[in-house]
């Protein structure tokens, strides 16, 4: 039996300006449609340049996936996008097209501390910001280096050495979360805390880094 898919299978419905990649001139936008197909194998993703031009694939989604983030683009360009769902029979119409600029932004996680230099005595609050705009699904870690190792915070409040992320293919809400660390035994020198995004399962960013100094007195 063939299946057909509706060509009302889906409609964008939010294109949403993101976060940029290292270096400035590349940009991100984030695309975002309804999945109103119950039979489709997947959907294909098309760009053009708003100011004229053909649209050209950019993507093919699985199933139910309704997201996808296009790390493809400069800052300050604007482009329109456009998705159809297909499965054997054939694809569905495509979406009207929905059109956003690509901005530089603050990356999606950042840190904060309650002083940039410390005794060992004190005590260092971090506390990590997260954006309620970011909607792909990424994997996220924030790591503290010091030298040449690093550790990773989890969500417990703990630090473990490595790479390891404190949230793993997620869609990241809106937070403050403040982690408090007294430092004594910590050796005194330059530590960084570092927060990124990667895409999940991959070590691949999907954002800038964000890198918070802070030293360690005596």
């Amino acid at each position: 039996m063939k299946f057909r898919v509706s060509d009302r299978a889906v409609w964008i419905a939010a294109v949403i300006v993101l976060t940029l990649a290292s270096p400035a001139a590349a940009g991100a936008v984030a695309i975002s449609w309804t999945d109103y197909a119950v039979d489709e194998d997947g959907f294909h993703l098309e760009r053009r340049p708003a100011a004229g031009g053909a649209f050209q694939q950019i993507a093919v989604q699985g199933p139910n996936l309704v997201s996808y983030l296009d790390s493809s683009v400069r800052a300050g360009g604007v482009y329109c996008y456009r998705v159809r769902a297909f499965n054997l029979a054939g694809p569905s119409a495509f979406t009207a097209e929905s059109c956003g600029t690509a901005t530089a932004t603050s990356p999606p996680v950042t840190i904060t501390l309650n002083a940039d230099t410390f005794r060992q005595s004190d005590t260092m609050v971090a506390t990590v910001h997260v954006r309620e705009d970011f909607v792909t699904p990424v994997d996220v870690y924030v790591v503290v280096q010091a030298g040449s190792a690093s550790f990773s915070l989890q969500l417990d409040g703990g630090l473990i050495p490595g790479l390891v992320p404190i949230a793993r293919n997620v869609v990241l809400p809106s937070i403050d979360a403040p982690f408090a660390f007294p430092l004594t035994g910590a050796p005194p020198g330059v530590y960084a805390w570092v927060a990124g995004v990667t895409a999940p399962g991959t070590m691949a960013l999907v954002a800038p880094l964000e890198s918070r100094p802070f030293t360690i007195t005596p």
